[in-house]
């Protein structure tokens, strides 16, 4: 589970901002919120889900984005001569422009524990890295990563925690410590918060959806149960669709001659991918409702709505299934507001979500700033500055913002913020130049 990120000097965003989902004192919309219990027995009420308003171009995606290149970074093993390929820096202030970036990020991990994980980095290498936890409240480090270089300043030693006996560790400059006990130094707690972030966060940014497709369509594939959850998914959205129809894809028979040839394994189901289908009602006047016709239509020809809400909507479920968290930018994107606002409500129900999975996801539509479905504290905007740095904030900054407060209509009146200020439409068209 998610408690809170902090960003500094990454693309729009200069100075440190603070996502959090830990859930203020209001006891309103119970459903919404949930208590995590600690290993040690303390306890922290957290947020279901939280969405992220902003005018074109305020950083909101950068928020998703800074999420995927912390996590990109745990699991990219870089070569010696690499430069980092994630540091991206605010570019339009002199200062900052060749400044280390900087992501912190506090979460619940393995067996319960309280993790907080520090990372600084530039372009060549990394300039801090810290990871502690709190088994009984109190911080114990697990590893740092003190600046000691060796082999003309290609290889740093970090120094490993107590639990760890203090060893050292040597790793490349621009390698993550954390990276290696995914990779080459197991370990039964610090291999488990590796697999935290490669398999407890998913992330989906732009032109999803065809990559998305086949591995839910494998996830589908698995299990019956999935299978039909999945059906009543998209049937209950009003598509027409019966239910959908999994088909493996014929790897042609030369090309397995020639991998067998070579020697190398080939795996049919999982290199070749699948073919969609839905199936629909022919429809009759002459058929009786009890033997009705049906036919199979290829999910490249259904609609572009359709085939998001397989690909975003088949991810949800997994995201319910495992208690993780998942990302989404802009997801109303091909989706009925109030479809996408049904998949919303699908983390904050205890039917739909029993393992407290978090949502985090961006958007412009404004069928979201309902005061039924959202709280003061799950309602977070981003708004650039005359000097183009991103700030982020919540509703629940405003002090005379109010649980029942019409917030939708506070947004387009411009009192939180977050909308573009667009000049004259006879600015475009006017001879000359701005003075």
């Amino acid at each position: 589970m998610l408690l809170e990120f902090e960003i500094e000097n990454f693309r729009s965003i200069k100075e440190k901002q603070i996502f959090s989902l830990v859930a203020e004192s209001s006891k309103s919309k119970p459903d919404n919120v949930f208590e995590q219990t600690f290993f040690n027995g303390d306890s922290v009420r957290l947020l279901k889900a939280a969405v992220v308003y902003g005018a074109n171009a305020s950083g909101k995606s950068n928020l998703i984005k800074a999420f995927d290149v912390l996590r990109s970074f745990v699991l990219t093993k870089l070569s010696v001569d690499k430069k980092i390929p994630f540091y991206a820096p605010f570019l339009f202030d002199e200062t900052t422009s060749n400044a280390p970036t900087s992501f912190a990020l506090t979460f619940i991990g393995p067996k319960n524990h309280k993790f907080r994980y520090e990372v600084q980095f530039n372009g060549e290498e990394v300039l801090h890295e810290e990871l502690n936890f709190y088994p009984k409240g109190q911080k114990r480090n697990l590893f740092k990563r003190p600046i000691e270089v060796k082999s003309e300043g290609r290889i740093h030693i970090a120094k490993l925690g107590q639990d760890l006996k203090n060893k050292e560790l040597s790793l490349f400059r621009n390698q993550l410590v954390l990276s290696k006990f995914g990779v080459d130094e197991p370990d039964e707690l610090l291999s488990e918060v590796y697999l935290y972030f490669s398999d407890g966060i998913f992330i989906l940014e732009d032109s999803y959806t065809e990559i998305l497709k086949n591995d839910v369509a494998n996830w589908v594939n698995k299990n019956i149960e999935q299978q039909m959850r999945m059906s009543k998914l998209i049937k209950v959205a009003d598509t027409k669709i019966e239910n959908i129809s999994l088909k493996e894809k014929e790897i042609p028979k030369a090309f397995v001659r020639l991998v067998e040839k070579l020697g190398r394994p080939i795996k049919i189901m999982k290199d070749s991918g699948y073919l969609i289908y839905g199936k629909h009602v022919v429809h009759n006047k002459s058929t009786s409702k009890n033997n009705k016709k049906t036919t199979f239509l290829p999910f490249e020809e259904e609609s572009k709505g359709t085939n998001v809400l397989f690909a975003l909507g088949g991810k949800i479920l997994q995201t319910l299934e495992k208690g993780s968290i998942l990302f989404v930018d802009e997801i109303d994107t091909s989706l009925h507001p109030k479809l996408a606002k049904f998949l919303v409500l699908l983390f904050q129900h205890p039917v739909s979500n029993p393992k407290n999975a978090q949502l985090i996801f961006t958007t412009h539509e404004t069928t979201f700033l309902d005061k039924d479905l959202f709280r003061k504290d799950q309602i977070w905007f981003t708004e650039k500055n005359d000097f183009g740095e991103t700030d982020l904030f919540s509703a629940q900054d405003f002090e005379d913002a109010r649980e029942d407060t019409p917030f939708d209509k506070w947004y387009m009146a411009g009192k939180f913020g977050g909308i573009p200020q667009i000049k004259e439409l006879e600015f475009i068209f006017q001879d000359g130049t701005e003075k």
